[in-house]
């Protein structure tokens, strides 16, 4: 192997180096933008931390709730003072 030929595999080796770079680059770029996605943000609720969605009891003990990507979404039945019966025409007003 003469002077050219060995100068010539040492440009095609660096290439073939610089080339898997920029390709793993731009694989671990693409993953990380648009791939990935980011796990669902949990919800706080009245001192307590809830997965998403995990349903809790409202702090009315009568609606429930669930965690929504971060959002407390709660149902919205009115309660008996004593919070034992639920239902739409039942108000919790004293």
């Amino acid at each position: 192997m003469d002077e050219k030929d060995r100068k010539i595999s040492k440009l095609q080796s660096l290439i073939i180096t610089l080339c898997t770079v920029i390709v793993g680059l731009a694989s671990y770029i693409f993953y990380t933008t648009v791939v990935k996605t980011p796990p669902p943000e949990r919800c706080e609720y009245n001192g307590w931390a809830y997965a998403d969605g995990e349903s809790f009891p409202a702090v009315d003990d009568c609606n429930t709730c669930v965690c929504s990507d971060g959002e407390v979404v709660c149902t919205e039945m009115y309660c008996t003072p004593d919070s034992s019966i639920c239902g739409p025409e039942d108000s919790c007003e004293d």
